[in-house]
């Protein structure tokens, strides 16, 4: 059987007019040989994945992953798709040994036409295994969901970052999450999804499932990949050029500790049967503890595993003392799948949808620097559709106006960025507000060095309010942007 195993292999490789993909294979196709035909085999269609939303004229690949669930080795598939407009049938060569599993492509995109704001399944089946019947052709359609988008526009790439102050491995994705926010501030969201410490959020944890740390999820569809402070940025510009079903907004406020985030999605498809569902998700920066917990175990310590953002200079572990955690993930509201019937199955092009989600913040807490993260989650597949930083309606309330002047703005009026001088070195949150309070820039934990810090802003002219905390106390200063 394995000789004439590869002498088929040779034919279909060679001789195949149709268009084929090379999927790889353990074994290699021979040439010089006779034509034969292998016996059919039993293929399993394990899912299909192909891009949610488009606009007219879009096109996408429709890729399959499939699993050789048969006792024959198998090295071609025929695969079709049908989007109610006609058959796509094509011989794609396949090479899948007993048990294998893998993800080939169809080599024909869907094109979105774009004429109807419709939501329409694409059906995808395995017609053929190696020029033959399926001997189990019970497994092998499935269907996925294609939306064309009234609007474009861009999601916010989500990245769930699993770390714990044990791992000694963990402080690369603490670099990279400062990188990624130093690189592409407002194209994503970074949450830390701590483990098996003082700061650890056991649902979060749970539901993230890291198999190893640091681990990364992005948007909950990568899992488990590589979070690298040199290539994390690549997630960013690949997936916020994809297109997002709604557009996210939302603030919320906090009243003595009772936090209270006012959310909207405002839909841009047309869909009858929608599974999604609406979450927050509560974020602190600047978090300190004075517990060996907060110890943080430090493999890059003296250099020998190479630079990694200044942990190299510092002790293994590092002193509590000397640690700050941004980015952690505090609460669930709705829970890691979202919140139950917070969105209707049906939707309609312009429908609002809102909802309210409250909280109450624990006392050690720092509430100046809590932060509020909604995300669009489509409970079919667990997969982040979007997400959105809500807005701070409320200032600090605990404003120091004695410690102001140790503080300056300069220049002020600023364009584009501004420098802002510290009474002292440390870990300061500064946030940008409007003349209505809300919040309009946040430029998260800023480490301040030789007591300066340069800042940029986008903002329209006008009048806003600049307001920095440290250790549960804040000042707010006046900046004209021109």
């Amino acid at each position: 059987m394995k000789k004439i195993y590869f002498l088929a292999a040779m034919f279909f490789f060679a001789s195949n007019a149709s268009a084929n993909v090379y999927a790889g294979n353990s074994a290699t196709p021979s040439s010089g040989k006779s034509p034969q035909t292998l016996a059919g085999g039993d293929v399993q269609l394990l899912s299909v994945k192909l891009t949610k939303f488009m606009v007219a004229g879009d096109q996408t690949m429709i890729k399959v992953t499939l699993k050789n669930n048969g006792t024959t080795n198998i090295t071609s598939v025929e695969l079709n798709w049908n989007d109610g407009t006609g058959d796509h049938k094509q011989r794609v060569v396949a090479y899948l040994n007993v048990g294998q599993q893998r993800e080939i492509a169809h080599p024909v995109p869907l094109t979105a036409d774009g004429s109807v704001i419709e939501t329409k399944n694409v059906t995808v089946t395995v017609t053929q295994v190696n020029d033959g019947p399926d001997t189990n052709p019970a497994d092998n359609t499935q269907q996925a969901p294609i939306s064309i988008v009234s609007q474009s526009i861009s999601k916010k790439v989500i990245f769930e970052e699993g770390t714990g102050t044990w791992c000694g491995w963990c402080p690369r994705g603490m670099v990279a999450l400062d990188a990624v926010n130093q690189q592409y501030p407002d194209d994503q969201i970074s949450i830390a999804v701590h483990n098996n410490d003082p700061m650890v959020l056991a649902p979060y944890n749970a539901g993230a499932a890291f198999s190893g740390f640091p681990g990364m999820n992005v948007d909950r569809e990568l899992k488990g990949v590589d979070i690298n402070p040199n290539s994390i940025g690549n997630y960013v510009t690949t997936r916020k050029q994809l297109l997002s079903p709604a557009q996210l907004t939302g603030d919320f406020s906090i009243t003595g500790s009772t936090l209270s985030a006012n959310v909207n999605a405002k839909f841009l498809i047309n869909n009858p049967n929608t599974n999604y569902r609406l979450a927050v998700v509560i974020v602190e920066d600047g978090v300190k503890g004075t517990a060996n917990g907060y110890r943080q175990s430090n493999y890059y310590s003296g250099g020998g595993n190479g630079p990694m953002g200044g942990f190299e200079n510092l002790p293994n572990p590092v002193p509590a003392a000397q640690m700050v955690y941004d980015h952690v993930g505090r609460a669930l509201l709705g829970g890691y799948n979202g919140e139950v019937n917070s969105v209707p199955a049906a939707i309609t092009d312009g429908q609002n949808v809102g909802y309210t989600f409250e909280y109450t913040v624990p006392a050690e807490y720092i509430k100046d620097n809590i932060h509020a993260v909604l995300l669009l989650i489509d409970s079919s597949d667990g997969t982040i559709l979007d997400g959105a930083k809500l807005t701070k309606t409320n200032l600090a309330v605990n404003d120091t106006k004695a410690n102001a002047a140790e503080y300056t703005i300069y220049p002020n009026p600023a364009k584009t960025d501004f420098n802002l001088k510290f009474p002292a070195n440390g870990t300061y949150t500064v946030t940008v507000y409007d003349m209505n309070g809300r919040e309009v820039k946040n430029s998260g934990a800023v480490n301040v060095m030789n007591k300066t810090a340069l800042l940029t802003i986008k903002l329209l002219p006008g009048k806003y309010f600049v307001n920095i905390s440290k250790d549960g106390k804040s000042v707010t200063k006046d900046l004209l942007v021109k």
